[in-house]
């Protein structure tokens, strides 16, 4: 088994970890009830019983994290984990400097990465307190073979259908990234709650969906960011101008499970999402009765594969 972690770790190294709940620190009976009442807040949070996120007291966030000292010093972005053993649940702690905006903005939809709660280190940096993705990202999955086996054709298309509806019920912009596309243990979407909100986007952008739906095309990640698979920066690659195209670059793991009708509206989709021309990017309501419908058909073309 892993130690507690004493500083930061990636969002990458986030998944294989496996931590433990450090033992019950010796504290008075004011900090053990200050402990006591933060997981009884956390405890209804997660059962769903508080209505959305909560603040939550700062010594038990800290306690959750194993060492206050690896908080002490944390920056916007930073990730850590924490277990709580009598809870006997793993939760994914990230630092933010934008804890108002991403609190305001939050909303318990199925695909998105449930905030439970969240607490305030300084005028800064906050705690979020999160839902732990058991098998981590979708660009964890595609950065490696052994990985972009487990995504068949019918998962990608439900990964893509689960992030659109994410991003039409989204009031605020959202990267989606496949970084911030994680999986649960039972390789569910869920779409990451970032730790802060893009600033070069705008709510109903959808030109990071784009490059997440090429990504999960070609089983390559953007700018070389794939073990074995380099295609580069995808812009440039499918360019007019360049004379290359997507169908010649499919993930060869799903490559005769796209149908000709399915594989075109998919490819139509993702180019027009990254369109230099913003007013010409498909809308999210598009992309989710798009995605819809090649998700029906998709089911049907799945029953002729041993994809289980």
């Amino acid at each position: 088994m892993k130690e507690m972690h004493n500083s930061p770790v990636t969002p990458l190294e986030l998944s294989e970890l496996m931590i433990h709940s450090p033992p019950a620190p010796n504290l008075g009976d004011s900090s053990s009830s200050e402990l006591a009442a933060g997981r009884e807040m956390l405890r209804l949070a997660v059962k769903g019983k508080e209505g959305g996120p909560i603040s939550l007291p700062q010594e038990y966030v800290q306690y959750l994290c194993g060492d206050s000292d690896c908080t002490g010093s944390a920056k916007s972005g930073d990730v850590f984990m924490g277990k709580d053993g009598i809870l006997n649940q793993t939760f994914s702690i990230v630092a933010t400097d934008d804890v108002q905006t991403i609190v305001d903005s939050y909303s318990n939809h199925a695909n998105l990465q449930r905030l439970y709660g969240y607490s305030c280190l300084d005028d800064n940096i906050s705690l979020l307190v999160l839902e732990y993705l058991q098998k981590g990202t979708v660009e964890e999955f595609l950065m490696h073979s052994s990985g972009r086996v487990q995504l068949h054709a019918q998962r990608r298309i439900q990964i893509m259908l689960d992030s659109a509806r994410v991003l039409h019920g989204s009031k605020k912009p959202l990267d989606l990234s496949s970084r911030n596309v994680g999986l649960n243990l039972h390789l569910a979407t869920k779409v990451c709650v970032p730790s802060e909100i893009p600033k070069h986007s705008f709510p109903g952008d959808t030109f990071s969906f784009g490059i997440l739906m090429i990504e999960l095309l070609t089983g390559a990640l953007q700018n070389d960011g794939s073990e074995k698979r380099k295609l580069g920066n995808f812009c440039e690659r499918y360019a007019k101008e360049s004379g290359k195209i997507i169908e010649d670059d499919l993930d060869p793991y799903v490559r005769e499970s796209w149908t000709f009708n399915i594989l075109s509206q998919l490819i139509e989709l993702a180019m027009g999402c990254i369109n230099e021309d913003v007013e010409k990017r498909p809308s999210t309501g598009k992309l989710v009765d798009t995605l819809t419908l090649i998700e029906s058909r998709m089911q049907v073309v799945a029953s002729c594969y041993d994809y289980y």
